[in-house]
């Protein structure tokens, strides 16, 4: 065996092989993560370079049964010729290296290889120095992206350009080719950062399915402008659609997508997206527009959004919405919360943050969708909003905080002017290993100044002082025992929360803001059990509460966590929303919640709402979810409310069923079902199939939301719109059709697409 060692570290004369950089063309819509569990495994060859040193000057060496040098000129290496470099090497059954021109020619069996890279040849003739050569009839593999393909010559013009003739590349394995990219010749210009592609095809199935004479594209990060890849589908009020976006690069800090939208029965909509990014902050515009021919007339929606940074400590934040009808969300929603959507934030926002304090001034509006809507239920316009908030530094362990805030609503038709409020709290917090206790005290002073074009007000000028005094204190316990085989530890944490809030007559006092929490685990720990500060609400309660958890001795782990609390009133409450009406229950319900994770994929959760008086649960949400990985998730979960004799129109009745399963190694199902059962009204549902192939994925999902129709003369007073949605992948290439792998992580919890 002769081994030679190269006196003058060569230029890398085989690493710029471009075959890398033939990625940057392929690499359309690349994923960063792909599943390649159905393929063929690629084991990435192992590198052993002899020597010690590493970087570009690291030392080339060369190996082969046999050498034969020439004049001090020519090298020649006869039989498993090896070249080997720190993160690179070269095989070869025979090569010659020319000193003086500092060219490698290596024939037969020629072989490349890095950790992520293999390239194949039958000959391979590099000029190190003036980066020129020639590769002949190349295969290629790339290990992280499961790809290969095939290069009938790679022609290396200088540093800066790379020509491929006859390329063609898949992530199928070598027997299956399902799907391919193939070209006539495409250029590479380093410098420039761009490349030429022609006669480029997409075969699928053997099959072309979509031709380009031509096309330029970046071989780097740099975006630029072109197609990006079509969405289909079909809608029962819409009919088929199709989308096809495009994409346009107008400057390094700011870009647009346009996307002719056609819906074949409502006619064509244009979607625009404008990003925009500048040292003062970054933005979004979206719109839509779209002349209905259901409908009858231009519909259209809205959307900015801008966040920046104008100092030290200093950002603004703006929002605008606008739709132009009623029914725009019915129509075009995407899910039941949107359809469902009643009105319309926008505001204008500057605020102010350091370690001390906070500052922000805001202006709010809202555009009401439904015209029909009630007074009383519109959300009342900020127009300003100030707020500010001081975390002054306290000598010992006093805390002090102060929020202040003032506001002045507007709302056509009510009750409207100015709120100012001041909070100052002062705490001593005492905390230790095996417990703590936090005494606190805050006083709530706020003054009105109103006007009502109705003239119902007895007095126009409002205050208000409501001291509020607490308590907080708990105990953490601990013991270790042993169930069955496994050893855990079991904590006990008794918690007991004072609170004393003396009553103010507050019923003169407008509701800007406010409205009573709904009661649940928090609002065991609460001062205040009203949202705002149009009331503050009396009390004298004790809350006392137990938490139970089960820690796994070894890993750290929560296998079970329980608690149960409620309040023990020690008066009557007074301050109410709508007058002063005693509420004399001398105890709250009892809060009860459970969490049970026996393995890393089975989890059983329930939270319960019990009534002491009418010893009834009043709401229950109880749920099982089974996530083994992303392929086998299921969830369960019933929830209800209202089962209170005071409350009988409450009631409520849900049951929400999710599913992604397994039918084969290649089929899988997808499945959800929202439903009230009270009502016996699907509000949303969806089933799919997914076909999932070594190197390429087919879904169609068809799924339903519940739409609101307010004209309907008797319930449910809406009815299902259905869609259908259709997704095409090519892995390692492009997505076409609707992603309904991000559509899957809105409906099924736990499920993670893959980006």
């Amino acid at each position: 065996m002769a081994q030679l060692l190269s006196s003058r570290p060569m230029s890398r004369p085989y690493a710029n092989l471009a075959l890398c950089l033939l990625l940057s063309w392929l690499s359309l819509d690349l994923a960063a993560a792909q599943t390649w569990g159905l393929c063929q495994a690629w084991p990435a060859p192992q590198l052993d370079y002899p020597g010690q040193a590493q970087g570009e000057d690291a030392p080339v060496y060369l190996s082969a049964e046999s050498a034969e040098g020439l004049d001090n000129e020519v090298v020649k290496l006869f039989g498993e010729v090896r070249v080997q470099r720190p993160a690179e090497q070269l095989w070869a059954d025979e090569a010659i290296y020319y000193r003086s021109t500092s060219t490698l020619d290596a024939r037969g069996n020629v072989r490349y290889e890095t950790a992520e890279f293999t390239a194949l040849s039958d000959r391979a003739r590099v000029v190190s120095d003036t980066y020129e050569g020639e590769f002949s009839r190349a295969e290629f593999l790339l290990y992280d992206r499961h790809a290969r393909g095939t290069s009938g010559r790679i022609l290396l013009q200088g540093q800066d350009l790379t020509v491929l003739k006859q390329t063609s590349y898949t992530t199928c394995d070598k027997d299956r080719e399902s799907w391919a990219l193939r070209a006539s010749t495409v250029e590479l210009d380093h410098a420039e950062g761009m490349g030429d592609a022609y006669n480029m095809r997409l075969h699928f199935q053997g099959v072309p399915i979509f031709y380009l004479p031509y096309i330029r594209f970046p071989i780097t990060d740099a975006r630029m402008t072109g197609l990006l890849a079509p969405t289909w589908g079909s809608t029962d009020n819409g009919g088929n659609e199709f989308a096809q976006p495009i994409y346009l690069n107008l400057h390094p800090q700011l870009d647009a997508t346009l996307t002719p939208h056609n819906f074949t029965e409502r006619g064509l909509m244009w979607k625009n997206e404008l990003r925009y990014l500048s040292r003062y902050g970054e933005g979004i515009i979206n719109t839509e527009n779209i002349d209905d021919e259901i409908f009858g007339s231009d519909r259209s929606l809205y959307h900015y959004e801008h966040s920046g940074t104008l100092g030290t400590g200093w950002r603004d934040h703006i929002l605008f919405n606008r739709v132009s009808d009623a029914e725009y969300f019915n129509d075009f929603a995407n899910s039941l919360s949107t359809s469902s959507t009643r009105y319309l934030e926008r505001h204008v926002r500057l605020e102010y943050n350091d370690r001390l304090q906070r500052f922000s001034i805001q202006t709010q509006d809202f555009q009401i969708i439904n015209p029909d809507l009630a007074v009383a239920s519109r959300p009342y316009r900020r127009l300003p909003q100030i707020s500010y908030e001081l975390n002054p530094p306290m000598a010992g362990p006093i805390r002090l905080e102060v929020e202040s805030e003032l506001v002045r609503f507007q709302r056509q038709d009510s009750v409207i002017g100015w709120r100012g409020n001041v909070t100052p709290t002062l705490s001593l917090p005492y905390e230790r290993m095996a417990g703590y206790v936090t005494p606190k005290v805050s006083l709530y002073h706020t003054r009105y100044a109103l006007e009502d074009p109705n003239n119902s007000l007895a007095d126009e000028t409002l205050s208000r002082t409501v001291p509020i005094s607490s308590l907080d204190t708990g105990i953490f316990l601990e013991r270790e025992t042993r169930l069955g085989a496994e050893d855990y530890i079991q904590t006990l944490e008794p918690r007991l929360f004072f609170v004393y809030a003396p009553y103010r007559d507050q019923s003169e006092f407008p509701l800007f803001d406010t409205s009573r929490l709904a009661f649940s685990q928090s609002q065991l720990f609460s001062e205040r059990r009203f949202t705002g500060l149009d009331r503050i609400g009396d009390t004298r309660q004790v809350t006392l509460s137990l938490t139970s958890r089960l820690i796994d001795a070894d890993d750290g782990r929560e296998k079970l966590a329980a608690s149960i609390g409620k309040i023990a009133y020690l008066d009557e409450r007074r301050v109410g929303l709508s007058g002063n009406v005693p509420d004399t229950n001398h105890q709250s319900d009892i809060v009860a919640e459970l969490q049970f994770t026996p393995n890393d994929a089975l989890r059983l959760s329930a939270d319960l709402l019990w009534d002491t008086d009418d010893e009834v649960i009043i709401e229950r949400d109880v749920g099982l979810q089974y996530s083994s990985d992303n392929l086998h998730i299921l969830n369960l979960r019933y929830r209800d409310r209202g089962n209170r004799r005071s409350a009988p129109d409450r009631l409520s009745r849900e049951l929400d069923a999710s599913l992604l399963w397994p039918l084969s190694r290649q089929w899988s199902m997808m499945a959800r079902r929202y439903h009230s059962l009270e009502d016996d009204r699907t509000l949303e549902k969806m089933v799919g199939l997914e076909y999932n192939s070594c190197c390429w994925t087919f879904r169609a999902v068809r799924r339903a939301i519940f739409v609101n129709d307010p004209e309907a003369d008797s319930a449910p007073f809406g009815s299902l719109r259905y869609s259908w949605l259709v997704q095409l992948e090519l892995k390692g290439l492009t997505s076409l059709g609707k992603r309904i792998d991000d559509f899957m992580e809105d409906q099924i919890l736990g499920y993670n697409a893959v980006n």
